[in-house]
């Protein structure tokens, strides 16, 4: 019967310290990539009150918008996270962190128990302690962990791989029980069903089960034992996919068969290409060097035995280890399961199915047992044998510390390329020049930071290398709308007419696509070309707010004024509190003749959005054509005392578009003027402005 009676609080304490070390600079590092869809955009996870509706709507929260079960105990771990800080990424990490160290924590008691397990008390105390301890700190630590722990959707596999250990240690200690084993074997079960509603590869705890029982209990199998364990684990595995396929909404087989579809890869390239890929994976997880790692790889795809030429030798050594560790594997336990286990558990993510080709958050779970092999090594020359040499014993126990120290700065180090979306893809991009998504992400985050050139020459990267990317079509519409909208911002509109056009000749679809070419056509004066769009962009996707204000507004500038009232009607009742929508449903009043409901519209929307500068001018021109010439005046003598002179005259040149009447225009105009040569406009205002040089000596109000 297993004693867990040396094992002490220190130990645990110990684990924890040396975790919180490493991920010390984690706790405020940002949302990334699939954060977004999964939980900062997914309103099913937003957890306002603890009711069973929301929580079923948490259990339910696919980012792609399927009303069925999808990783349930994960995305309602998420949602219980926006309940208490929305979206503050600190408790977050926490609770990534906390599962880290769990995780750490049942993969020590694991892996003491296989060791007492197979030693059967050989050794002394200290020294399955010191093995144990070592192999879970050497794993906890390796800085490949960082992406499953630090990057935080990747929960979804922690806590499979937390599920998945805590499973392996309640059946170890089943099988080696005398009393409890049916409360350890429930254990294993519910564990098991955590796991698999956690992330699906937790189906793999099943076959890891059986390769325990062969490698640690079955010396001698028989034939009628051997078909029992396999029929066993048929049945349930058979129940496991069922529960997948029906209970979590997932349709396998049509995953696999449409997956193929959208990759720039056939099935037999990913079974050739993955063996060297799960050879970089183990040597990243042998050799702690954070500059190995990355969000992204540029990775040359193998479409055939010989191109490249380390195809073929990657298969043959990953089948020889195979092969060697399935005939040593009684002889060598200790050394051939770890490699039989990662193997198994890459059997998922890293084989048929049409994932993307390479994410190092794959190994959190396969190299659980890596580092066992390692920390018997160092416990056998340090415990083993009293007449082991002192300087043997001082050379195994500094080599042990240097790599726990070397591990730890590493992942330190590692964890500082996630702090931000900046540090993270500069770091890809750095790695991965060839990389169309890092190139695209470049892109993106300098034309948010205002860099259009390097923004437009990282699309172009992202351009040139799209037909390489996970998903190519998706990849080159998207590079070609950023380039749109880089030559939209520089004002060559006709350049990014043609850009948004081709853009949207791949994928005719493409929301951001439409809008952006709307917005163009507006640029262009082509507002019957807008509208044409708009309606396109209203079928496409009608409750989204920026499609309802493009339908309204390219309405009102093409005359087609009818439609966009229609739209109005719709959406007016829960659409009060958007400016934009109130903005423009007050201009197609004005332009109805509907005074009063105009200035109803313009003054919710001035609500909303008290400093917007086009809402402002709008209700002043709405005064003005209203005949309440002294409220417009007030309003306006407000707007150039709050706003900058030029900031006003880019409203104005809005304005004159709005299809106001010319008189409305120019009493704006002149009252303006009125107000600059009476000083208003103050002289500290206008030299700090001349200062910025974004105002030259004004002495009227250009018309």
């Amino acid at each position: 019967m297993y004693s867990s009676s040396n094992i002490s609080l220190r130990h645990f304490v110990l684990l924890i310290s040396i975790c919180l070390l490493s991920f010390s600079n984690t706790f405020y590092n940002s949302w990334q990539l699939d954060d977004l869809p999964n939980i900062t955009v997914n309103k099913k996870i937003h957890i306002s009150s603890l009711n069973l509706s929301e929580i079923n709507n948490a259990l339910r929260a696919s980012p792609v918008g399927k009303d069925t079960l999808y990783r349930p105990l994960a995305a309602l771990s998420l949602g219980l996270n926006w309940y208490i800080g929305q979206d503050s990424v600190f408790g977050y990490h926490i609770i990534n962190l906390v599962i880290h160290i769990l995780t750490a924590w049942f993969l020590f008691l694991t892996l003491h128990l296989l060791l007492k397990i197979h030693y059967r008390e050989k050794y002394p105390p200290h020294f399955f302690l010191t093995a144990a301890l070592l192999g879970a700190l050497f794993w906890a630590l390796a800085p490949i962990q960082t992406q499953a722990v630090t990057y935080i959707v990747q929960r979804m596999a922690s806590m499979a791989a937390m599920f998945s250990i805590i499973g392996l240690y309640a059946y170890l200690r089943a099988r080696t029980s005398t009393q409890q084993k049916i409360y350890w074997f429930f254990l294993c079960l519910l564990a098991f069903i955590a796991a698999l509603s956690s992330k699906e590869n937790a189906i793999l705890l099943l076959p890891s089960l059986v390769l325990v029982e062969f490698s640690f209990f079955q010396r001698n199998i028989t034939k009628q034992q051997a078909a029992y364990y396999f029929f066993t684990l048929f049945i349930i595995g058979v129940i496991a996919l069922l529960f997948v396929q029906y209970g979590l909404g997932h349709d396998i087989v049509a995953s696999i068969l449409d997956g193929y579809k959208k990759r720039p890869f056939t099935l037999s390239e990913r079974i050739l290409t993955e063996p060297r890929i799960i050879l970089m994976y183990l040597s990243q997880i042998f050799l702690p060097i954070a500059n190995r790692l990355s969000i992204d790889h540029d990775i040359i795809l193998s479409t055939s035995l010989f191109s490249p030429w380390t195809t073929l030798p990657a298969l043959l050594l990953i089948l020889l280890l195979i092969i060697g560790s399935l005939f040593f594997l009684k002889k060598y336990p200790l050394v051939c399961f770890p490699i039989l286990f990662f193997f198994l558990n890459h059997a998922v993510e890293s084989t048929i199915i049409p994932l993307e080709l390479i994410f190092e958050h794959r190994n959190y779970l396969p190299s659980f047992f890596l580092f066992l092999p390692a920390g018997v090594l160092i416990a056998r020359i340090i415990y083993g044998t009293p007449r082991q040499p002192l300087f043997r014993r001082i050379t195994a126990t500094i080599c042990a510390i240097l790599f726990l120290i070397i591990s730890a700065h590493a992942t330190y180090t590692r964890n500082k390329a996630w702090a931000t979306e900046e540090s993270l893809w500069s770091d890809a991009f750095r790695k991965a020049p060839n990389s169309a998504r890092a190139a695209y992400m470049i892109g993106f985050l300098n034309e948010r930071a205002g860099q259009l050139e390097k923004a437009y020459s990282a699309y172009q990267s992202a351009l040139r290398n799209a037909d390489k990317a996970a998903r190519a079509k998706g990849m080159k519409a998207g590079s070609l709308n950023g380039l749109g909208s880089i030559t939209y911002k520089k004002g060559i509109n006709n350049v990014s007419l043609q850009y948004f056009t081709d853009c949207l000749e791949l994928v005719n679809n493409h929301e951001m696509c439409l809008q952006n070419r709307i917005l163009t056509f507006f640029q262009l004066r082509q507002p019957d070309k807008a509208f044409i769009d708009s309606e396109k962009l209203i079928k496409f996707n009608k409750n989204s707010v920026e499609n309802q204000y493009l339908n309204i507004i390219s309405g009102y500038y093409s005359g087609n004024i009818d439609t966009s009232l229609a739209l109005i009607q719709q959406i007016a009742k829960y659409r009060l509190n958007e400016p934009r929508i109130m903005h423009a449903t007050g201009l197609i009043m004005m332009k109805k003749d509907a005074y009063p409901n105009g200035l109803f519209f313009l003054k919710q929307a001035i609500k909303s959005a008290p400093n917007n500068i086009n809402i402002r001018l709008s209700l002043i021109a709405a005064y003005y054509t209203s005949n309440q010439n002294n409220l417009a005046k007030k309003l306006l003598h407000d707007t150039v005392k709050k706003y900058p002179l030029p900031a006003i005259q880019n409203g104005m040149k809005k304005m004159r578009r709005d299809h106001w009447t010319k008189e409305t225009t120019n009493s704006i105009e002149t009252y303006l003027n009125s107000l600059i040569r009476n000083n208003f406009i103050y002289d500290e205002q206008l030299s700090q402005l001349q200062k910025r040089k974004t105002l030259s000596p004004v002495s009227s109000f250009p018309v």
